[in-house]
């Protein structure tokens, strides 16, 4: 098992992208953001059926997820769940909620933050 957002953990998570199927209607993309000593950014653009993930910023994010190292590590390793996190405030989502409720089915097979 790769590490938690280590270069292994990105490659297992774009070759894992490539084998969703997406409903071909939705189309967004959302960017995730852990902040830590070294903010890691990443986003995934899904259209077409298909999820592309890619290291960085979007120029233009449909859906933010924002969320702490201890928050991102808890979610990814099941001791915390992303509703809780929510709730909580240390999983902080902006822009188009009702994009990422249509992608809700497809972003859980991805499974964002577990292996």
């Amino acid at each position: 098992m790769a590490e938690f957002l280590s270069d292994n953990w990105f490659d297992a998570l774009i070759k894992r992208a490539g084998d969703v199927a997406v409903d071909p209607a939705i189309a967004m993309i959302l960017q995730q953001t852990v902040e830590a000593d070294s903010t890691v950014v990443w986003h995934m653009v899904i259209a077409d059926g298909t999820i592309r993930v890619s290291r960085g910023e979007a120029s233009e994010a449909d859906v933010r997820l924002l969320t702490d190292l201890a928050t991102a590590t808890g979610i990814h390793d099941g001791t915390i769940s992303a509703q809780r996190a929510f709730l909580d405030g240390d999983l902080q989502i902006g822009g188009d909620l009702h994009a990422l409720m249509a992608a809700r089915d497809s972003l859980a097979d991805l499974s964002l933050f577990t292996d």
